[in-house]
This record gives C-alpha cells, sequence and structure tokens, in this order.
C-alpha cells in the first residue's frame, strides 16, 4: 500500500515489472491481472518467449493463466 498516495500498487516483476494500482486490494489485483494478461498478449502477438516464472519468498502472489506462448 502507498500510504502517500492512499491506493494499493501491485507490480509483476517477472514481467518487466508491469504494475497498477487499485482503491484496495482486490481492484489493484484486477487491474495487475489485465495489465499482465495485456503484456503476455504482446509477446504472444510478437512471437518471443514468456519469461520463466522465478521463485520468491516474500510477497503475495497471484496466480494468472496466460495463452499460450507463440
Amino acid at each position: 500500500m502507498d500510504k502517500k498516495a492512499g491506493v494499493v500498487v501491485a507490480t509483476v516483476p517477472e514481467l518487466n515489472h508491469v504494475s497498477s494500482f487499485g482503491d484496495s486490494f482486490a481492484e489493484a489485483e484486477a487491474n495487475v491481472r489485465e495489465a499482465a494478461l495485456g503484456y503476455l498478449e504482446v509477446l504472444k502477438k510478437q512471437k518471443r518467449d514468456f519469461p520463466k516464472p522465478a521463485f520468491h519468498t516474500e510477497g503475495t502472489y497471484l496466480k494468472i493463466f496466460a495463452p499460450q506462448a507463440a
């Protein structure tokens, strides 16, 4: 949560640090999911490989079922 701005910020480091925000955790989650899927669609259209998932020991995890890679 960005206390100064009063919003929840969500980032996906593996996807070139795609990020979004919302007034609540649920809104930030929905927004970052949409942004991440958009990023993956662009990679697919450009026939680029999807990044490999990384293992993190901290944070909140969001599982996104992505389109098939190119």
